[in-house]
């Protein structure tokens, strides 16, 4: 017989990270998991001013069952760190700590850095055009003696590399991130002790464009173009074992060049050439006037997986075509054994391959390319200041002698660790999964974007809307704390939410369906700052992240009061987007959006105990909703234009008693059944969609639809060979117009795949994982379905298979902690749940 073993606390966190430094909150909120097969019976959470176990700040008793804690001692100071474990114990039995963790504060006033933001001086003369190559700052320091510690801390706009002594100073790249340049910049704190040496160091700053120095270049792809200045600010803080300090701070003190990296446009691509590096000359101070910093939440974008070339073409001109065989993000990484000094090299992405056998951009915007010219000395090389998406390149001025082995290609995303998996028997299940996630890392970055190549901008609907292939798998909780904040910051004073955080462009100019704002202004896209806030909330119990949003989503929803119809309806946006029957009323979108953000405002509200707000908001989400009904129901009982949108919108309003929607499940049927079998919602309208034909038992029709491979959907993507979700239904199927083929925004079926097929979910009333319900779809098309998630209390897992007698078994296991609701047909037979 299994010992039972006693509950011990793991996977503590602090603000959604593993001790972080450069922490984004002063007070930031603490969280844990439990392994053992037996929930405690006391908690203690303890504090300290050092690593041994003596908890001198803080040793406070919690509730049994609690899995997060308020930050129970004064705000953080400036770079101080306290050591944080947390103690459980059974009754009778000796009590068990985790491993000490650890946070560690930035630098809340900006006073502190003692730092200027510098560049070079061709940056700033008033009479320049844009200067021959990119800027490099540097200084040179002497350490008396050897240190215990070095910290960075790095904010710029653009990307910054850092360097010390000839090598990258922090495992990362694209610092430091993404924000609106003209309000905030955001800052990241790093340790880097083993970077220095006793004696003479050096530290270089070698600065990109990003996303904030983006000029119209005529030859070059440029979505849009931003005018900031690239420039670094910086502290190096060193301590060595007699406790001094030595402080090295970007100033007109140090050198500045322009460097070798001759173009660095974030969407058109980079050119390297050592023979553009000019004379070092003083840096020069950058006024970044009222802009402020803000420590990132989100961690670092890295280097995740190396992949070499699945086939190469070697052409008759010289040129070789690379097929990576899969859809990536990330950049080109050239090892160069046999380069012919002074020769350019050229490198051009595409997600597809054209007629003539070389990579298109049709569905990345072109021109794109990187370059490169190696010198005697040329080793190795790869862009360091932007990155694509793409699965083939054509490379040209590579000598004949190079080895096909020559190019690698270095996925990148943020760090956010993985959570979860998914495996199955079903061949079609399985890669549609796959393709989901690997659209999910190749947009996950500074923010989530809509692709990694044409816009890589932070479009906000499918935050929410697809939350679960987020959070199911991969740990987002830090990384969508800083999303809210963008949303939050990107708020007009008028209370609408961009469609896009942070707004990099103002989407005023497009006009959709006679709405000229329809890209900025959408109730489905705006209500991300009420949706998001609330997810996290339901998904990490986070009410902190709750509590900072609430102002924002009340003001949002006086914003969509004050453009209601004289109907008491909303009619602008951009409907259900990429629908392929166009005939669902924008007003029914946009209303249904309406309704269903004034409930979860309110819901949230209520869970902060703001009774004020939490009644008013259900209040009129019960007048929005009576409206919804009356406007779009017919006399003969159609809903909206009878369109699969119109229907599954009906089904999933409130308000429809058992009969009304027994009405509705037959006139979704229908409306299927006209469009034979094929799936024609747009974003919008399929979650919607989903839960209609699942909730109303007929989820073997969608599991149909969505296999259709003769047809725009899923199933034709996996057949046309997507190795990514794609942005159109269509996919890369010949005949239709081509959109991004790295897109997640059509993703939300992975919900349906892990929480109904596989047969997981939280319970509704539950938050944080504190009770699951495990539910498996029985589908005729699949044989097994197993499910793992490292939830925030701990690893939970699901696993059903069909046997050869056909009898279906299903095994749950969770830890002790959270209670297991299974709720299956009696001819399932389930084995004893177990911790």
């Amino acid at each position: 017989m299994t010992a039972r073993r006693p509950p011990i606390a793991v996977g503590l966190r602090a603000a959604g990270r593993v001790d972080p430094i450069g922490v984004p909150d002063r007070s930031p909120r603490l969280s844990w998991k439990f392994h053992g097969s037996q929930p405690p019976s006391s908690l203690r959470l303890q504090l300290g001013s050092e690593p041994n176990g003596h908890p001198d700040l803080y040793d406070g008793a919690l509730p049994a069952d609690a899995h997060t804690a308020d930050w129970p001692l004064e705000p953080l100071r400036s770079r101080q760190r306290v050591w944080w474990r947390v103690v459980a114990a059974i009754d009778g039995g000796t009590p068990v700590p985790s491993l000490d963790a650890w946070i560690e504060a930035g630098l809340w006033d900006a006073s502190e850095w003692e730092a200027a933001a510098i560049t070079h001086a061709a940056w700033l003369d008033p009479a320049r055009t844009e200067p021959a190559s990119l800027p490099e700052v540097e200084t040179e320091f002497t350490v008396a003696a050897d240190i215990v510690s070095a910290r960075m801390y790095l904010s710029g706009a653009g990307v910054v590399v850092p360097l010390i002594n000839g090598r990258p100073a922090i495992d990362a790249e694209l610092e430091p991130g993404y924000s609106a340049l003209h309000r905030s910049i955001p800052a990241a704190a790093w340790d880097v002790t083993d970077s220095i040496r006793a004696g003479r160091n050096e530290l270089r700053l070698s600065l990109g464009g990003g996303i904030a120095w983006v000029p119209r270049i005529p030859s070059r792809y440029t979505k849009f173009t931003a005018g900031h200045v690239p420039y670094a600010r910086v502290r190096l803080e060193l301590v060595d074992a007699e406790g001094r300090r030595q402080s090295i701070c970007s100033g007109s003190g140090w050198q500045a060049r322009l460097g070798p990296t001759r173009t660095a446009h974030w969407f058109g691509g980079e050119d390297h050439d050592p023979r553009a590096a000019g004379d070092w000359s003083p840096a020069v101070e950058v006024d970044t006037g009222d802009q402020q910093i803000f420590w990132r939440s989100a961690p670092p974008i890295r280097v995740i997986e190396q992949v070499r070339p699945a086939s190469v073409e070697r052409r008759a001109d010289g040129s070789r075509v690379i097929d990576f065989g899969v859809n990536l993000a990330g950049r080109p990484r050239l090892d160069l054994r046999a380069a012919v000094a002074g020769t350019p090299i050229t490198l051009r992405p595409g997600e597809l391959l054209g007629s003539d056998g070389l990579p298109q951009q049709i569905t990345t915007g072109g021109p794109i390319w990187d370059s490169m010219v190696p010198t005697a000395t040329t080793a190795s090389w790869h862009p360091a200041f932007v990155y694509h998406g793409a699965r083939y390149w054509h490379v040209e001025g590579l000598s004949e002698q190079e080895p096909d082995s020559a190019l690698r290609f270095d996925v990148m995303r943020t760090d956010n660790p993985a959570a979860g998996s998914f495996v199955t028997s079903d061949p079609f299940l399985d890669r549609l999964h796959r393709m989901i996630d690997r659209a999910v890392q190749g947009n996950m970055y500074s923010v989530f974007t809509d692709c990694p190549h044409r816009e890589k901008l932070g479009w906000l609907e499918q935050l929410y809307l697809c939350f679960a292939p987020l959070a199911r798998n991969y740990d987002v909780q830090a990384h969508l704390t800083d999303a809210v904040r963008h949303m939050i910051e990107a708020q007009t004073e008028a209370g609408l939410i961009p469609s896009t955080a942070p707004e990099l462009i103002v989407f005023d100019f497009d006009v959709h369906k006679g709405d000229s704002t329809a890209f900025r202004d959408d109730p489905n896209w705006g209500r991300a700052i009420i949706e998001v806030p609330w997810q996290l909330y339901r998904h990490y119990a986070d009410t902190a992240v709750l509590r900072r949003a609430l102002p924002a989503m009340g003001r949002y929803l006086e914003h969509l009061e004050s453009r209601a119809t004289a109907d008491g309806l909303l009619d602008f946006g951009l409907g259900d987007w990429i629908e392929i029957d166009d005939s669902t009323p924008r007003n029914l979108v946009a209303t249904h959006g309406w309704a269903s953000s004034l409930r979860t405002a309110a819901r949230a509200a209520s869970v902060l105990g703001e009774t004020a707000p939490a009644a008013d908001w259900h209040r009129r989400a019960d007048e929005t909703w009576a409206r919804f009904r009356s406007a779009f129901r017919d006399g003969a009982g159609q809903w909206g234009t009878g369109s699969q949108a119109s229907w599954a919108f009906a089904w999933t309003a409130e308000g429809i008693d058992d009969v009304e929607r027994e009405g509705i499940t037959r006139g979704l049927l229908a409306a299927v059944d006209r469009a034979g079998g094929a799936i024609t919602v747009g974003e919008i309208a399929l979650p919607a969609l989903i839960r209609a034909l699942t909730d109303s038992g007929n989820a073997a029709i969608l599991d149909a639809m969505i296999r259709r491979t003769d047809a725009p959907g899923y199933g034709g993507q996996v057949e046309s060979g997507a190795t990514a979700l794609t942005e159109m239904w269509a996919g890369p199927a010949a005949g239709h117009l081509p959109g991004s083929q790295n897109h997640f925004m059509l993703g939300v079926i992975d919900d349906w795949i892990l929480g109904d097929v596989a047969g997981l979910r939280q319970a509704p009333d539950s938050a944080g994982w504190a009770e699951i319900v495990v539910r498996p779809l029985i589908l005729d098309t699949v044989n097994d379905a197993t499910v793992s998630f490292d939830s925030p209390r701990g690893p939970i897992r699901t696993a059903w298979s069909r046997r050869s007698s056909g009898t279906v078994e299903l095994e749950v296991s969770a830890p002790p902690t959270v209670r297991v609701r299974i709720e299956t047909d009696p001819d399932v037979k389930v084995i004893q749940p177990r911790a």
